[in-house]
């Protein structure tokens, strides 16, 4: 009776699994939130990368140690697209809406002279979703 069992249990699982899975993938859906914490150099850059589809709304906010440069972007070719820019932020909440299939990068440039850490998380929103 222990084998049945366990198959059956694992059966029961991948079956879990798979409607998660169809349920993250429909339109209307925001994915799980993804956490990140970054400690950057004295006058370094750090990011935070994920590949979005056009229609997808990237949503973010962060708490950094010290104001600083922070940046939303993507590169088209040579180009780097900049949508969302800040001069000096030390903390930020913010979404964009998704033009264009690409690899986006949140960024963020360390002071002179100080190290910066950024906490903070990410999350993106289907289209359709509230």
């Amino acid at each position: 009776i222990g084998p049945v069992r366990a198959t059956r249990d694992g059966v029961l699982m991948k079956l879990v699994l798979c409607i998660a899975a169809v349920l993250a993938s429909l339109p209307g859906m925001a994915a799980a939130p993804h956490p990140f914490h970054l400690t950057i150099a004295p006058g370094k850059v750090g990011e935070v990368c994920m590949a979005l589809n056009a229609g997808d709304t990237l949503v973010w906010r962060f708490k950094a140690s010290a104001s600083t440069e922070f940046n939303l972007h993507h590169h088209v070719g040579d180009q780097v697209l900049m949508p969302v820019k800040r001069k000096a932020a030390a903390q930020d909440a913010g979404e964009h809406a998704i033009d264009q299939r690409n690899d986006w990068c949140l960024m963020w440039t360390a002071p002179p002279g100080q190290r910066l850490t950024v906490n903070g998380q990410w999350w993106m929103r289907r289209p359709g979703a509230k």
